[in-house]
Order: C-alpha cells, then structure tokens, then sequence
C-alpha cells in the first residue's frame, strides 16, 4: 500500500501557503480595482478636456486647460500645496530657495496713483545702485514699452534676465524730465542676513527668510566677534520660514548635541531625525530670540529646538503655527508640484502645526511682550527706511520696540548676573461685535 500522506512538513507549512496564496490574491484584487477605479477617473478626465478641446469658443490651449487643472488639484489639498509652471517654479526656486537671480538691483512697489513702478530702494552693489538710481524714481518704461497698468510681477519679469543682458528702463525723477538708463543686468543676491551691533556689546542679526543664509550668517557673526559681541539678538519677526536645512544648520551653530527637529510623513524620506554636531558650534553667549504670530515654518523650528534645548530665551508673541513640511517634484515639461510630505517636531516631541480650533499651537515664547498693529506699523517702516542707502532717507516716526528692549534687557542682565527687570506685556483684544 502507497502512504500519499503528503510529508509531515508540508502538513505544517499549507495553512501557511494558503494564507500567503489568499493575500495575494486579494493584492492582486486590490491592484486590478485601484486600476479600474483610476481608470474612471482618468476617462472623466479625458472626456472634459475632449469636450473643451472641440467645444469651447472661441478655443484655449490643452496646455492652459492643463495647467488650470493641475492649479485646482492643488487648490483640494491645504493652502500651501501649489502647482507652478515652469517659468512660475524658476522664480519661485530664485526668489525663495536660493536667493539670487538676474537683475539690475532695486527694490519695487507700485504707485496706486499714477499705476506705474516706484523705486524704494536700489540694493548695494548692483548696476542699479551704480547707476544712481534713486529711491522715489518713476519706472515709466521698459526697453521702450510703457508699462502703466501692467501687474507688478509681469514688469518685474520684463526688468529681470539672464546675467551680461541689458535691459534700459526709462525713468521719471521729480525736477527732471523723463531719461532713460541703460543697465547690465549680474547676478543679484538677496540680503537677508542683515546686523549691527548694539550698545552694550550686543549683536543684533535680523533673518528675513530661511532661503541660503548660512555663508551671510557666518560672515555677519564674525565681524560682530570681531567687534567684541558679548550676547546677542537674532529677529525672527515676520520671517516666514524656507528651507528647513538651513534652519537646522542654524541651530548647529548653537547646540553641540541633541535632535534640532524630527519630521513624520508617509515614506522613510518623509521621517527624518536631525540632530546637532560638534562642527563650527558658536561660544555659548547669551542669546534671545524675537518671534512674533508672523514667524512660521523654518522660524518656529529654530525657536523650538533653542527653547527645547535651552539655549536661547523666546521673547514676543506665540508663533504662526506651520509646522508642515513641503517638497517640490518636477513634472515632465519643467513645471512643479509643491506637496505637503510631512510635519515637523520639536525636540520635546511638539508638533507646533495648528489645526482648527486648536488653542495650543506654535512656539510659545518665555516671555510674552506683544505689540499692537499700530506699532509693528512703525517697525516695518523703521526696517523698510533702513533699507534706503543712497539718497536722502525718509524721516522715520521714534517709536518703542517693546520686544527689542525686552530681549536686550534680558540679555544685560545675564551678562552682570542678575535677574532681568522685564514683565509680560499683554494687551487687550477689542470686544468682537455680534450683529443680529
């Protein structure tokens, strides 16, 4: 008699086949639904985009339709998933990221009365700034065109080029007839690292953004060493945040050991833990940092991790609370996809991303000092005023900068080793009206 057991391994390991063979299958099943179910919404798709293609009049570009299309996906998601075109990602990549771009030099805004282009500033070392062109100059013109009425950003493309092009702009000056000013355009370089130092033998660095600021930051640091820096100031103040590497190279400069900040997303490239070297970390000086509901993103990571860790005392008010994550992807023609890809953590564990109706959210400073709109008024024209570096400066309105003199105060009494004289400063919110 022939025994067709089958061998007492194979026994223990069917149900074991039999389960991986059912999982498979309900993969496969899974796969072949996703497939279908994209495949539905793909025809929806394609039978719009057929239906405008042969029906809309009086027509529109597949390009454009495209475009608009991928601009409302991104509008489903949160507010700062955005879809760039090629030429839209190239100046957001300059302005943003890297900081640098091809240009003449000089800051805008536009003239609400007369609708044409107004200089605030030409920056130093620029061919603007060589050419003397002055803060209150009238843009009328460029190479030849008018440019009345034109949407800012369109006339900041026409005066931006590639670096060793000329670009002539003709400009009107208060006593003077209208003259023309032809300029090379060069590689202009944000200045978004900007000190000075304070009585006392204070720094003072103020970051506008997180694009590269590391090479100005370091080089800032060492002339206000080299001046005799004892304590120092970094503002944060309606600094909106950039690129989260630079934040953590920041905060390496100060804490010699210990996690900066930790992301959470949905791949291994999404969760990351970067934590602070030996390398390049600054003297332990006493350090405070001005943050306001402004500061966002890259600010309040730095501001968490100096609190977490501390190193620095947090003065102002609480944080805007963006504690999200964003990466760019390229899309076959040039253009991109920003997409939310992860949040970020403290080094306590935080994540400072506000939701809604949440109270608690952001960095919360050690010591509240708050300033009414009035006065950030006054601060951002005190910032704006100082920007001005030839011709004659605007007279600029005396005003306290509650949070400054906190921080300094703060900073003074840690360098004569006694407590600082200080107090929260909270101001009263006007009563909301209930209409009926």
């Amino acid at each position: 008699m022939i025994d067709r057991r089958p061998p007492a391994i194979l026994t223990f390991f069917m149900p074991t086949f039999a389960l991986l063979f059912g999982l498979a299958g309900l993969f496969m099943g899974y796969q072949i639904w996703g497939r279908n179910d994209r495949s539905a919404d793909l025809a929806k798709l394609r039978s719009a985009l057929d239906k405008i293609n042969t029906r809309y009049y009086p027509g529109v570009a597949t390009a454009t339709v495209l475009d608009g299309a991928l601009e409302g996906m991104t509008a489903k998601l949160d507010p700062y998933c955005e879809y760039f075109t090629a030429q839209e990602f190239k100046e957001f990549n300059e302005n943003n990221l890297e900081g640098k771009f091809g240009g003449v030099g000089i800051v805008v805004g536009r003239d609400a009365a007369t609708g044409f282009l107004q200089v605030e500033t030409p920056i130093e070392d620029t061919p603007a700034f060589a050419a003397d062109i002055l803060p209150g100059d009238q843009i009328r013109e460029v190479d030849g065109k008018s440019i009345k009425g034109l949407q800012l950003q369109d006339v900041v493309r026409k005066i931006k080029g590639p670096p060793d092009t000329q670009v002539t702009l003709t400009i009107l000056r208060k006593g003077r007839d209208p003259f023309r000013v032809t300029l090379t355009r060069k590689i202009i370089v944000l200045k978004n690292v900007k000190a000075k130092m304070l009585p006392d033998h204070i720094g003072y660095i103020r970051i506008t953004d997180f694009s590269k600021i590391m090479g100005a930051f370091d080089a800032e640091v060492k002339k206000l060493q080299d001046q005799g820096m004892k304590a120092l100031v970094i503002d944060l103040r309606f600094n909106p945040g950039g690129l989260l590497d630079e934040c953590v190279n920041l905060a390496d400069r100060f804490l010699d050991e210990g996690v900066i900040v930790s992301t959470k997303g949905r791949t291994g490239d999404d969760r990351r833990e970067l934590v602070a070297k030996k390398d390049d970390t600054l003297p332990p000086f006493p350090l405070v940092v001005l943050v306001n509901g402004a500061s966002a993103s890259a600010s309040e990571s730095f501001a968490g991790a100096m609190k977490d860790h501390k190193r620095a005392t947090i003065v102002g008010e609480r944080t805007f609370g963006k504690g999200s994550v964003q990466t760019p992807y390229p899309l076959p023609d040039g253009s991109h996809l920003k997409l939310t890809t992860a949040r970020y953590y403290t080094p306590s564990g935080v994540c400072v991303h506000r939701e809604e109706g949440q109270k608690e959210y952001g960095i919360a400073p050690d010591v509240t000092v708050e300033m009414s709109q009035e006065e950030y008024g006054k601060l951002m024209k005190k910032w704006n005023d100082e920007r001005v570096v030839k011709g004659e400066k605007p007279p600029s309105d005396a005003f306290t900068d509650f949070q400054l003199e906190t921080g300094l105060e703060i900073l003074r009494a840690k360098m004569e080793n006694r407590a600082p004289k200080v107090q929260a400063r909270v101001l009263t919110k006007p009563a909301k009206s209930t209409e009926d």
